[in-house]
């Protein structure tokens, strides 16, 4: 009788004590200490988890990153053709500037040039118009696309920037050919290639002043709906 009795009160894994514990667990009762609040979970929705993804995708992959660097690329490849390179060729022609860096010129504006310049000169120009000369147009279109593709809606706009681009690319390469010519002919052909020099400025111009303006004008909208968030958010009731 006494052992039946020691069995009853016996450690804690007897059987009679876990059957207890399985029952308590089964019908839900909570073993924690008076006091402590339970832990709470938060609730994730499917949809709420979709919008996260969503948005994480839109920040990793922004466009505006790739339009900053191609920004920043033909901003150098102007600064070392126009600012470093062409400049320096002033040094093998006598101090007298390269075609690139006038407005305009005639056949013996040319012809003088051609006589300063060695034939080293000349093939030095030569690799200049070949190597950085078509690079620079090129970066321009990339980058004139790139822009209108961010700021600009689908439509004529946008195919306008395109045709911009590629003008510019077309007549600045063409114009280091011609001036090349004129010069290896000793002046003959100046006046094409000078009108393509001109060319070449007006449109540069007028495209620099088109990106900054697609640039201000897609920040102004940024700005103005991210003010309209904020103010619709602050207008809903809590």
């Amino acid at each position: 009788m006494s052992q039946k009795k020691n069995q009853k009160k016996g450690p804690v894994g007897h059987p009679a004590r876990a059957g207890a514990q399985r029952k308590t667990k089964v019908e839900g009762k909570d073993d924690r200490p008076a006091g402590v609040a339970p832990v709470r979970h938060p609730k994730v929705s499917v949809g709420q988890a979709k919008q996260d993804l969503r948005a994480s995708g839109q920040q990793q992959g922004s466009p505006g990153m790739l339009v900053i660097a191609l920004i920043g690329a033909t901003l150098f490849m102007f600064f070392y053709l126009h600012i470093m390179v062409l400049p320096q060729m002033s040094a093998l022609s006598g101090g007298l500037p390269m075609p690139d860096h006038r407005f305009t010129y005639d056949m013996a504006a040319l012809a003088e040039l051609d006589a300063a310049m060695n034939e080293d000169a000349h093939g030095q120009l030569n690799w200049v118009h070949k190597t950085a000369g078509v690079i620079f147009p090129l970066f321009l279109f990339l980058c004139v696309s790139a822009v209108a593709a961010w700021c600009l809606p689908r439509g004529w706009g946008r195919w306008l920037s395109y045709a911009a681009g590629a003008v510019f690319a077309v007549v600045d390469i063409a114009e280091n050919m011609l001036i090349e010519s004129a010069l290896n002919a000793g002046g003959k052909g100046a006046a094409l290639a000078s009108a393509f020099t001109s060319t070449r400025w007006v449109l540069l111009v007028a495209v620099a002043l088109w990106v900054v303006l697609m640039v201000l004008g897609k920040v102004r909208r940024s700005v103005a709906e991210r003010r309209a968030q904020i103010a619709a958010a602050s207008s809903k009731p809590h």
